[in-house]
């Protein structure tokens, strides 16, 4: 019983202090001045407050702490050293990203020195590995436990498990940074419509949490996180669905984007399932990043070439197109989740559904693309 109210008010804190700090943040973020213009790669046709993110981190954050003090409820909600160490690097990594997104908002910093940042809180999070290589015994007395958040192996039809590890630590460090990093810059791509971003961070957030869940013996501290994530997503829906009252702007896309990134790597990799969830837009990205470097493009310039865009330049209108990605995101996230299919399946579901992005993407060539 207990540890079902612990499950249920991780997401329920974040849910309830996003909502109550969302309508303030709005108002003050009007009279400073803090809102999106509109302009020629933008949808909206008001001023739109920006910073929205910052009552998401606000909820995420209270919900985060509060779940350390659900660990006197029930000796199965206590976490490990290790587990406590990672949730202190998370909370590090977690402010840098927030303190230069949010000027990133305010003041347009360049592509370069976020880049570097990005990198640095990536880093933050491999914590002690960096320079602690070991593989520590886990509660069943087997070498799995490191001193970070690490991407040490993972699964792959065919090989069973790809053990970066045993290759090369340095391999399990660069994987992680790539990792993180480009979920950060998925999440902020794909910022682009109402409802778009924390409704498919929402939906990873719970697949990743119910696949914590039902895993043998279930990770019970660990599923609070994607959680705690799930709820702070809920509730900033409340004000960004369309039309969006607020955006989440950099602050909130980079730091949800970290933070789900951390999600799939503690308590072992789950990238298989996140890969499913979020195809769309992780195919989108890659082939955005190949498509503006081929035209001499910088990768992380603005522009409305994204697939959503693509869609709206079709005809859908914004809900149409985000109920899309929620449809897409909960069907190969429950295809990663059921036991019916197997690991082959899920690989040739997740090449399907990146072949047919391709397609669209192909097909539907960008009506209009910023130089």
């Amino acid at each position: 019983m207990l540890v079902t109210l612990a499950l249920l008010g991780a997401p329920l804190i974040a849910f309830a202090v996003t909502a109550l700090l969302t309508p303030p943040l709005i108002r003050l973020a009007r009279r400073e001045g803090w809102v999106a213009k509109p302009g020629p790669r933008h949808i909206h046709h008001e001023p739109t407050p920006v910073v929205g993110g910052l009552a998401m981190i606000a909820g995420l954050v209270a919900a985060i702490v509060a779940s350390l003090a659900f660990e006197s409820l029930d000796p199965a909600l206590r976490r490990s050293p290790f587990e406590h160490l990672r949730i202190g690097l998370l909370l590090i990594g977690l402010s840098i990203i927030a303190l230069v997104s949010l000027l990133d908002d305010l003041y347009d910093l360049p592509a370069l020195p976020r880049l570097g940042v990005h990198i640095i809180a990536a880093l933050v999070a491999v914590g002690p590995y960096l320079w602690d290589h070991t593989l520590y015994p886990d509660a069943l007395g087997q070498p799995t436990e490191a001193r970070g958040i690490i991407l040490t192996a993972f699964n792959f039809p065919f090989v069973n498990q790809i053990h970066l590890h045993n290759l090369s630590p340095w391999l399990a460090i660069a994987a992680t940074v790539f990792w993180i990093v480009g979920m950060q810059n998925m999440v902020n791509w794909i910022d682009g419509l109402d409802g778009l971003a924390a409704g498919v961070t929402l939906i990873a957030g719970l697949v990743l949490a119910l696949h914590t869940l039902t895993l043998d013996p279930p990770q019970l501290t660990v599923a609070l996180l994607p959680l705690a994530l799930s709820g702070a997503c809920a509730a900033f829906l409340i004000y960004n669905t369309h039309p969006a009252r607020i955006f989440m702007g950099d602050v909130g896309a980079m730091t949800i984007g970290y933070t789900l990134g951390i999600c799939a790597l503690i308590g072992g990799a789950k990238l298989a399932t996140v890969l499913l969830v979020l195809g769309v837009p992780i195919v989108d990205m890659a082939w955005l990043i190949l498509t503006r470097t081929l035209r001499g493009r910088s990768a992380a310039q603005a522009g409305r070439d994204h697939l959503h865009h693509r869609l709206l330049d079709l005809g859908f209108s914004q809900r149409q197109v985000v109920a899309c990605y929620y449809g897409l995101s909960i069907a190969f996230g429950a295809i990663g989740l059921l036991d019916f299919f197997t690991p082959l399946m899920k690989l040739v579901a997740l090449l399907v559904l990146g072949g047919t992005v391709l397609v669209v993407l192909l097909v539907l060539q960008p009506k209009r693309v910023l130089a």
